[in-house]
């Protein structure tokens, strides 16, 4: 496998170091950890850091109470979530991905954008943030569209370019609110990302009125 030449952004990683990333956001650099050695080492670092930093804090007092009322939840039995089923054999998702969606590209449903571009079923929302799969044809084009806020795509196969570069199996590209750019997936194989937005994009160009009655995107 190759390394990835594409990251998330420092302060991303640092977020998700201390625990402060949000959902959708924090399950793509953990889907991306799993692909790239270097991210692993620095968030582990930071991590390390944390650790350091919270034992040289100064103790806080406590009510007389606390431990009692810990003690309490814990014997509290907590209904456990269902069990997301593991897909037999070798997965095509990273390990949080993977556990995520609990099933396989074939196994899941696609709404097709135009011929090539398909949308998953599956999603994921917290607020106004939102994560789902975005499926493309061999040589396909994503529609033109602009960004009305932040927008991240993992590669997990094949690959894309863009006016900004090549993307590559573990690459994240990132792009900023109004920022275009017209992907393309590459003509020797079909491409696959996890694609997380803050909000909804804008398509533009000639299926634009049509594309944004349609999709959430």
């Amino acid at each position: 496998m190759t390394v990835p030449a594409h990251h998330p952004a420092p302060e991303l990683l640092l977020d998700y170091a201390a625990g402060s990333l949000r959902e959708v956001q924090s399950l793509l650099v953990a889907a991306h950890l799993a692909y790239c050695p270097d991210c692993r080492a620095q968030v582990t670092e930071l991590e390390a850091c944390g650790g350091v930093l919270l034992s040289d804090l100064p103790p806080e007092p406590v009510s007389d109470s606390l431990f009692g009322t810990l003690m309490t939840r814990l014997d509290t039995t907590i209904a456990a979530p269902a069990p997301v089923p593991t897909p037999a054999g070798k997965s095509l998702f990273p390990g949080p991905l993977r556990r995520a969606i609990g099933a396989e590209p074939e196994a899941l449903e696609w709404v097709r954008v135009v011929p090539g571009v398909h949308l998953s079923a599956w999603g994921v929302s917290a607020g106004t943030a939102s994560a789902c799969l975005l499926r493309m044809a061999p040589g396909s084009r994503v529609p033109a569209h602009r960004h009305t806020d932040s927008e991240m795509l993992l590669v997990m196969k094949g690959g894309f370019s863009d006016e900004f570069g090549a993307y590559r199996v573990g690459d994240v590209a990132s792009y900023d609110t109004g920022t275009p750019h017209h992907a393309v997936a590459d003509a020797d194989g079909e491409c696959l990302c996890l694609l997380v937005q803050d909000q909804p994009l804008v398509f533009t160009g000639l299926l634009g009125w049509l594309l944004n009655r349609g999709f959430r995107f």
